[in-house]
C-alpha cells in the first residue's frame, strides 16, 4: 500500500513542477513581452526624432530668417521651396501627419510653413499664432538655454509631435523650429510587430509546457489507471475468490472455463473436475427443458440474461436447489458469459416445509368442524380472514362476513350472549388470556347452533390490540350430548323426574331465607317388591311411572319432583306453607284413588304413603324437616301395609288361576290332603295353619312366568323348563315381601326338593327339605297324577298310589309317602270332592 501510495506521489510531484514552469513562463514571459513593448516603442521614437533631425538639415536657415509674416510669403519662391520640402518629406514619410517650421516674431511664435497643400483645411497658415504650443516652442525659440528635443502627444492623443530647433551654422542661435506630428500607430506597429514575435515565443514556450503538462497529466492517468486497474484486479480477483455466491465463466459449447471455489463448493465437486465439463450436464433433469429454454434464447440473442431457480446434480446423486444468474461479458459478447449461482437449498427445504405447513394447515382448517378467523377488535367484530368452515357453519360464505359486506359476525350472535361476549373479551384481552365461551349462532336459515370459541389478542409494539384470531367450532351436537348427559346426570331415566343428585343439590340450593318457607314431602309405593317378584320388574316399572305420572301431574312448576330411590318419590317446594303441602297431599292421595277406579284391576293398583313437613325459619335444620317426613311417611306405611299387601295376595291369586291350568280347587285339594297328613303327624295348630296356608299359596311364583310356557300344550324344552323352575324363587321373594307371609316362604322355596337331593332349586336332600315342603310334594304329586291335563288323562287313584310309592325314597320322603298311602287306602274321592264343593270346607280354608 505504501509503494502504491509512493508511486501515486511521484505524478503528482511531476504536475505541481509542470505547473511551477507554466506559471513561471507566463510571469517571464509577461516581462519580456511588457520589456519588448516598451523598448520598440523607445526605438519608434528615436526614429522619430532623428528623422526629425534628418528632415532639419535640408532646411535652409537663412532662407527661413527671412521669412516675414506677411500676405505675400505665399508668393515667396523661398517658401514654396521649403512647402514643397515639407510636402516632399510627409509624403515620402508615411508616418507622419503634420510638419511644420515656427519660429520668433517680435517675441511671438508664429507658423512659418507646413506640409500641407495650401487648399487643405486645416493647414498652417503663415503667420499664424499657435498659443497651444507656445509652451513647448518657447523654450527653444525664447529660452536660448534649452538644446534638447520635446516629445509631447497632441491634443487628441493620437499622434506624437517632435520638435527640433533649427540653428544658425555660425551660431547656436535658434532661428526656427521644425515641428514634426507623427501618427502615434506608427509607433505602436514597430512594438506590435516585435511585440508579436515576442508573444509567439511566450506562446510557444507556453504550448510547449502544456503540451508537457498534458503529456505527463495522461501519463499519470495512465499509470494511475493502470494502478487502479492492477488495484481492481486484485479487488475482482478477492471478490471472485472470496464470494458467497458460485460464479464461473462458460466458454464456446457451454464448457466452464474458470470458476471461484464457491462454485465447485456448491455443486460439491473439485475445480479440476469442472474445467472444461459442460455445465448443462449439471442440471437435475426435471429442471432441464426450462433451462434449456431460456439458454437456447439467450446465446441466440433474444434475451441478455436470465434467471432460473433449478437443482444441480451432486456426485453422489443428489440435488441440491440454487438461484441461477447467467448474463453476458461485455467484452465477449457472444463468446463468453457468466454463470452465478446462490445456494438456497435451504430456503427451498424451508419454503417446502412452509408449503407443507401451509397444506396441512389447509387441509385442517377445511375439515374443522368450524372456522378459523382473524378480525378487528370492534363491536361488529369486522372479519378480516375466514376458513371455507364459515358457509357451512354460518350458511354464509367468507366473502359475506369479511367488512361486513352483506351481515356482520356480530349479526349472527343470539343477542342475549351479544354483550357477555363483548365483557369477557374485554376482560381476557386486559389480562392477556385467552378467550373461551360457548354460545348460541344464528344461521343464514335461522337455525340456532350452538358453538364453542377459542382465541386470543395480538397486541403490538405498544401493548394495543391490533386484532384478534381465533377458531369458532360447531359444538351442537356435542352440546345436545352434554345437555342430554346432563340430563340424564339430573334425572331419572325411567320416570323422567329429577334422581337423587339433583334433589340433594337444588335442596342445599333452596335452603335459603328467600324461599321460606319450604316443604318436603316424601312418598313410597306400596309393595312395589310383590308386583316384581309376582309380575316381574317391567310391571314394577310400569306401576313406578304411573305412580310419578299422578305426583307431577298435581305439582306445581316451580316444586322439584324428583324420583330418589326405587319406589321413593321426594318433592321440594319453595315458598309454600304447611297447610299448602297437606293440601297438596290430600290431592296426590285423591289422584291415586281416582285412577285406581278407573283401572279396576286391583293388581294394579296404585297405593303410597305420604308424609311431609315444613321448614318455617333460616335456624331449622334441613335435614331435620326431612327426617321428620320420612317418619311422617313410615307411620302411614304401616298403618296401610296389611291391608294393602293382603289385597295384593288376592288380586296375585286371582290371576294366577285366570292365567294357568291351576285352579282354586287344586289349591284347596292340597290344603285339605296335607292337613290329613298334618293331622297323622300330630303337627300343633300354627303349623297346622301354616302348612294349610302354604298348600294354597306354593305356586304363586308361577305369577311371573310367561303364559306361553305356563300354558304349554306339549313337554317343555330344556330351555322353557329352565324359566319354568324359577318359579319356586318368584313364589319366595314375593312371600319374602308381605310381613304375614314370611314364615311360609321357605316351604314355597323348596317345594320342589326331592329326597335324593336331586331336585331344585337348591339340590337339598333328606331332612334338609323342611316338612312341610316334603308334604306337600306327596299330595301335589298325588292330585297332579289323578286329574286331567291337556297332554293326558288322569290316572286311577290306585295307580297314583302305586306311582308315588315307587317314587319313595328318591323323590319322596318314605315316611311321609308310607303316612299318604295308609290314610289313602279308605279315600273317598267322590266325598273328598264334595268336602271340596262344601260352604263349609270354603269357610275353613278361607
Amino acid at each position: 500500500m505504501v509503494r502504491l501510495n509512493n508511486k501515486l506521489i511521484r505524478p503528482i510531484n511531476s504536475k505541481i513542477m509542470v505547473l511551477g514552469l507554466i506559471l513561471a513562463c507566463l510571469f517571464l514571459g509577461s516581462i519580456y513581452i511588457v520589456s519588448t513593448w516598451r523598448a520598440y516603442s523607445q526605438f519608434a521614437e528615436e526614429r522619430m526624432r532623428a528623422l526629425t533631425e534628418a528632415a532639419v538639415a535640408f532646411i535652409p536657415v537663412e532662407t527661413v530668417a527671412k521669412l516675414q509674416d506677411s500676405d505675400q510669403i505665399a508668393k515667396d519662391p523661398v517658401y514654396r521651396q521649403l512647402k514643397e520640402s515639407l510636402i516632399l518629406f510627409k509624403e515620402q514619410n508615411p508616418g507622419v501627419i503634420l510638419a511644420g517650421v515656427y519660429t520668433n516674431w517680435n517675441g511671438k511664435i508664429y507658423a512659418v510653413v507646413d506640409s500641407e497643400p495650401q487648399n487643405y483645411e486645416p493647414y498652417l497658415l503663415p503667420g499664424q499664432r499657435y498659443p497651444e504650443i507656445d509652451s513647448k516652442l518657447r523654450q527653444f525659440l525664447l529660452e536660448d538655454s534649452v538644446d534638447s528635443l520635446d516629445l509631447s502627444v497632441d491634443r487628441e492623443g493620437d499622434s506624437i509631435s517632435i520638435f527640433v530647433p533649427v540653428k544658425d551654422n555660425s551660431s547656436t542661435n535658434v532661428k526656427a523650429v521644425l515641428g514634426v506630428d507623427f501618427s502615434a500607430s506608427l509607433g505602436v506597429k514597430v512594438a506590435m510587430k516585435h511585440v508579436g514575435h515576442a508573444i509567439a515565443v511566450v506562446v510557444s514556450v507556453l504550448m510547449f509546457l502544456i503540451v508537457l503538462f498534458n503529456i505527463i497529466r495522461k501519463n499519470e492517468a495512465l499509470k494511475s489507471l493502470d494502478l487502479k486497474l492492477q488495484e481492481s484486479e486484485a479487488q475482482f480477483k478477492t471478490i471472485f475468490e472470496r464470494a458467497s455466491v458460485g460464479i464461473a465463466i462458460i466458454g464456446k459449447n457451454r464448457h466452464i472455463i474458470k470458476m471461484n471455489d464457491k462454485f465447485a463448493e456448491i455443486l460439491a465437486r473439485s475445480k479440476e473436475e469442472l474445467v472444461g465439463m459442460n455445465w448443462v450436464n449439471l442440471i437435475y433433469p426435471e429442471d432441464l427443458e426450462k433451462n434449456e429454454e431460456l439458454l437456447s434464447a439467450f446465446e441466440a440473442g433474444d434475451i441478455e440474461n436470465y434467471t432460473l431457480e433449478k437443482r444441480f446434480v451432486k456426485p453422489d446423486g443428489s440435488s441440491i436447489w440454487a438461484n441461477m444468474d447467467v448474463t453476458t461479458l461485455q467484452q465477449n459478447r457472444g463468446q463468453e458469459y457468466l454463470c452465478i449461482i446462490q445456494d438456497i437449498n435451504s430456503r427451498k427445504l424451508i419454503e417446502e416445509a412452509l408449503r407443507e405447513s401451509e397444506r396441512s394447515k389447509s387441509v385442517l382448517l377445511s375439515h374443522l368442524p368450524g372456522m378459523a378467523y382473524r378480525c378487528r377488535y370492534d363491536r361488529e367484530w369486522t372479519m378480516e380472514f375466514l376458513s371455507d368452515g364459515c358457509l357451512e357453519l354460518t350458511g354464509y360464505t367468507p366473502e359475506c362476513l369479511i367488512d361486513n359486506r352483506q351481515v356482520s359476525f356480530n349479526d349472527l350472535i343470539v343477542p342475549e350472549y351479544r354483550e357477555i361476549i363483548w365483557q369477557e373479551w374485554e376482560r381476557v384481552l386486559a389480562l392477556r388470556e385467552q378467550f373461551k365461551f360457548e354460545y348460541e349462532k344464528i344461521t343464514a336459515k335461522g337455525e340456532r347452533k350452538w358453538v364453542w370459541e377459542i382465541g386470543q389478542g395480538i397486541y403490538d409494539e405498544d401493548g394495543k390490540v391490533e386484532e384478534l384470531e381465533g377458531i369458532v367450532i360447531d359444538i351442537t351436537d356435542s352440546k345436545q350430548k352434554m345437555m342430554q348427559i346432563q340430563y340424564l346426570n339430573d334425572h331419572d331415566i325411567m320416570t323422567g323426574l329429577y334422581n337423587r343428585r339433583y334433589y340433594e343439590k337444588t335442596k342445599n340450593q333452596l335452603d335459603k331465607e328467600e324461599y321460606l318457607p319450604l316443604s318436603i314431602i316424601i312418598s313410597d309405593i306400596n309393595g312395589i317388591k310383590i308386583v316384581n317378584d309376582a309380575f316381574g320388574y317391567p310391571e314394577g316399572d310400569r306401576l313406578i311411572m304411573e305412580t310419578a305420572k299422578i305426583i307431577q301431574g298435581c305439582c306445581r312448576e316451580e316444586d322439584i319432583v324428583a324420583r330418589t330411590g326405587g319406589d321413593e318419590f321426594k318433592i321440594l317446594m319453595p315458598n309454600t306453607s304447611r297447610e299448602e303441602a297437606y293440601k297438596f297431599v290430600q290431592r296426590i292421595m285423591q289422584a291415586c284413588e281416582d285412577y285406581n277406579r278407573r283401572i279396576k284391576d286391583q293388581v294394579h293398583n296404585i297405593s303410597i304413603s305420604v308424609g311431609f313437613s315444613t321448614k318455617l325459619y333460616p335456624t331449622e335444620n334441613i335435614r331435620q324437616i326431612e327426617k321428620e317426613a320420612e317418619e311422617y311417611m313410615f307411620k302411614h306405611k304401616l298403618l296401610e301395609q296389611e291391608s294393602h299387601h293382603s289385597t295384593m295376595l288376592s288380586s296375585i291369586m286371582a290371576t294366577m288361576y285366570a292365567r294357568s291350568q291351576e285352579t282354586e280347587e287344586h289349591a284347596k285339594r292340597l290344603a285339605l290332603l296335607s292337613r290329613m297328613i298334618g293331622e297323622r303327624l300330630n303337627l300343633q295348630q300354627e303349623s297346622m295353619d301354616e302348612l294349610e296356608l302354604f298348600a294354597m299359596l306354593h305356586d304363586i311364583g308361577k305369577i311371573g312366568i310367561d303364559d306361553r310356557i305356563l300354558n304349554k300344550p306339549g313337554k317343555l324344552n330344556d330351555e322353557e323348563w329352565k324359566i319354568m323352575k324359577k318359579h319356586s324363587e318368584i313364589g319366595y321373594r314375593i312371600t319374602m315381601s308381605s310381613p304375614g307371609l314370611q314364615s311360609i316362604a321357605n316351604y314355597i322355596l323348596t317345594h320342589h326338593e326331592r329326597w335324593d337331593g336331586k331336585g331344585y332349586p337348591q339340590g337339598l336332600k333328606g331332612e334338609e327339605i323342611p316338612l312341610p315342603s316334603r308334604i306337600l310334594a306327596v299330595v301335589d304329586a298325588y292330585d297332579a297324577m289323578t286329574e286331567d291335563r291337556v297332554y293326558r288323562k288322569a290316572m286311577s287313584h290306585d295307580q297314583a298310589l302305586r306311582e308315588i310309592k315307587k317314587c319313595a325314597g328318591t323323590q319322596f320322603d318314605p315316611h311321609i309317602v308310607n303316612i299318604f298311602v295308609q290314610s289313602m287306602l279308605h279315600f273317598d274321592r267322590k266325598q273328598f270332592a264334595e268336602e271340596i264343593a262344601s260352604e263349609k270346607n270354603l269357610d275353613k280354608l278361607a
